[in-house]
């Protein structure tokens, strides 16, 4: 019986070890979202021809989809290392490149 109790209460403990996200983060819903030079961005499905301009730096953090990205350099869908440059321009544009080289472009919800 004690053996029991210790087994169910080292159940009980390691399933509290379970959480992947940290409770600092709230649920999102705005969808594919990304924190850069601490200003949010919500991608874009509307394709424009824009020039690529500076590498602003790369995905730091990847976070679950349903969470909504606080920290720099933090997005909700993009990978970890994923490039993210700015637009010639538009300063209110960022483009992440994808590992296959595709081009995703964000706007900064104002």
């Amino acid at each position: 019986m004690k053996r029991l109790v210790v087994l169910i209460l080292c159940v009980f403990l390691l399933s509290a070890c379970g959480d992947k996200e940290p409770a600092s983060y709230e649920l999102c819903g705005y969808g594919d979202m990304m924190v850069v030079n601490k200003k949010e961005y919500v991608k874009v499905t509307e394709e424009k021809k824009l020039v690529l301009d500076e590498k602003l730096g790369a995905i730091k953090e990847k976070i679950g989809s349903e969470y909504h990205p606080v920290n720099d350099f933090t997005a909700n869908t993009l990978k970890k290392g994923t490039p993210i440059y700015s637009v010639k321009d538009h300063s209110n544009y960022l483009i992440a490149q994808t590992e296959d080289n595709r081009y995703i472009l964000y706007e900064e919800i104002q």
